[in-house]
């Protein structure tokens, strides 16, 4: 890719890996790849990158309507209406996503996680949009972050939303540390009870250029994507039933505060819709 279509996005290639302490130990890590997403690029990458739609048919792509309900607004505004909702206001500065992609009109993702950072370019606050198998999502607005050498943020929130019927929901509260150094990227998540580590899940990789070629060379090392991490996440749920591990029952999700979106553009100059040209220079 000549440096007048570059772009700020990264591919993130690496793995998946989780383990189970308690009841059962069980462990599993998978080769993935994920796209941190520069949401203000979104229109730019449907231009220049051979293959990729934003919000149109295309083998692989990105769409407003997969995060955060199904409202087609411009994901800025909708994660900005959305944490208006939760009593916060979106950082001024950039925001990045890292989710999967559609593949063939098909996404699924566990966790997309949010980077929203300020007018200094500081990570100011990240949000962990979970999804669960039932077609539920709920929202952690990580707003308290305890920065550290590194590149290194963390942050704490009690678990309120069902995700493995294998994991009750009281008692449980989850520690995020991210880390950024050099090219890689770590998202990490340590669940405990009162007794200790129940269980942990990381997902790293190293960030590498979003080209056309990067894209589908990666996709050809992993394909379907989005439907293998579906069958992963029910083969995995065979084993504990083999375990024996205690199945929990769904209970009704928490508000996922999407209902409260809807209503009129904000007026004015565009301060919180993705923007449809973009006129800078290229970052670095």
């Amino acid at each position: 890719m000549s440096a007048a279509v570059a772009v700020r996005s990264k591919l993130v290639v690496g793995e998946v890996r989780h383990r189970r302490h308690r009841p059962r130990r069980n462990a599993f890590r998978y080769r993935t790849y994920h796209a941190l997403l520069d949401i203000d690029e979104l229109p730019r990458l449907d231009r220049v990158i051979g293959g990729f739609g934003y919000g149109r048919r295309r083998p692989l792509g990105f769409a407003d309507t997969d995060h955060f309900g199904p409202l087609a607004l411009p994901v800025r505004e909708k994660l900005r209406r959305w944490l208006e909702g939760q009593g916060v206001e979106l950082p001024a500065g950039r925001v990045e996503v890292l989710t999967n992609l559609r593949v063939l009109g098909h996404v699924f993702d566990p966790v997309s996680w949010w980077f929203c950072h300020d007018e200094h370019d500081e990570l100011a606050l990240v949000v962990a949009e979970v999804h669960n198998t039932f077609g539920e999502l709920h929202g952690y607005v990580l707003d308290e972050l305890d920065h550290a050498p590194g590149g290194v943020a963390r942050a704490a929130a009690d678990k309120v939303f069902h995700v493995s019927p294998f994991l009750p929901i009281d008692g449980l509260r989850y520690r995020f540390t991210f880390a950024r150094r050099g090219d890689r990227l770590t998202a990490h998540i340590d669940v405990d009870d009162a007794e200790g580590a129940v269980l942990d899940a990381t997902q790293r990789g190293r960030m590498v250029e979003l080209t056309t070629r990067r894209l589908w060379t990666t996709v050809a090392r992993h394909p379907l994507m989005t439907l293998r991490t579906v069958a992963l996440i029910h083969w995995q749920a065979v084993r504990l039933v083999v375990r024996r591990v205690r199945f929990h029952r769904k209970p009704v999700a928490p508000d996922d505060g999407t209902a409260a979106l809807a209503g009129p553009m904000p007026s004015g100059p565009p301060r919180s819709t993705n923007r449809t040209e973009v006129t800078e220079e290229p970052r670095p």
